[in-house]
């Protein structure tokens, strides 16, 4: 799920999603932050809020 979403920002926003921004959060975090950017149009900021979240999607371990 994680690759599409990447793969997604980077077609909608034209640059890579800031991942280094997420080092060592779980990448659920990073999943609904990406989902929440390309279902509303909004490139990632950093102090932007996460309305959308994933709850079954997978998490680092």
């Amino acid at each position: 799920m994680l690759e599409v979403l990447l793969m997604q920002y980077k077609d909608i926003f034209g640059r890579d999603f800031p991942l280094i921004d997420f080092e060592g959060r779980p990448e659920i975090d990073v999943i609904n932050t990406i989902y929440e950017c390309v279902h509303n149009n909004k490139p990632y900021e950093e102090d932007m809020e996460i309305k959308t979240k994933i709850m079954d999607a997978p998490s680092a371990r």
